[in-house]
């Protein structure tokens, strides 16, 4: 039986497509030069430390990475969860979701996905998304009123977020692509102070 190339094309976009979306497996190839790989940020899969430099030695959770890389899960203030990535050489290089995402009280989702590129066979980071689940509504402070998904990238001298995407408002391709030109942007700017109150300076 012979295909025409319209066939063999259409038949190519078949395969594809039931080879995407869902990613139970440790890693997702996105494309030839970068894919992903994730990291679990539950307690069952990190190590429970204490941060002996702080007074209060608030304990953190110690979560292993790629390529040498790991992340520090810690509570930043009253309600709320950043992560710092320490790199290959041990330094930590905090995010400040609670400055750069959502000021008001938020946690993270379970997973952190690391855009990993392939260079002369070695495995390079060079960004990380993280859901972050911000809590608004001082009446119901339970309830998760939106979802970011906080794109940071990962270059050899800083990490730093440089997107904050509101979760089901773009597809998911949109924010791998967004972390994998992240390098290219500048580190995002703060955002708005909250008064005593709790509402967001505008």
């Amino acid at each position: 039986m012979r295909l025409s190339v319209t066939g063999l094309v259409s038949l190519s976009a078949l395969l594809l497509a039931g080879c995407s979306a869902k990613h139970d497996d440790a890693k997702v190839r996105s494309n030839a030069a970068i894919e992903s790989v994730y990291t679990d940020l539950g307690a069952g899969s990190c190590t429970k430390e204490i941060d002996r430099t702080d007074p209060n030695e608030t304990p953190y959770l110690a979560c292993p990475g790629v390529a040498g890389y790991a992340l520090i899960v810690r509570r930043v203030d009253a309600g709320r969860q950043s992560i710092d990535i320490v790199d290959a050489a041990q330094r930590v290089l905090p995010l400040g979701y609670q400055e750069f995402v959502t000021r008001h009280m938020s946690t993270l989702g379970e997973k952190a996905e690391w855009r990993v590129e392939t260079k002369d066979g070695k495995q390079v980071p060079i960004a990380l998304i993280v859901r972050v689940q911000a809590r608004e509504d001082d009446d119901d402070p339970e309830k998760v009123t939106r979802t970011y998904c906080a794109v940071a990238k990962i270059a050899p001298d800083e990490a730093c977020v440089t997107d904050r995407l509101t979760e089901g408002a773009q597809p998911e391709a949109e924010v791998r692509r967004a972390a994998d030109s992240a390098r290219e942007r500048p580190c995002a700017p703060a955002q708005p102070p909250m008064t005593a109150d709790g509402a967001v300076v505008r």
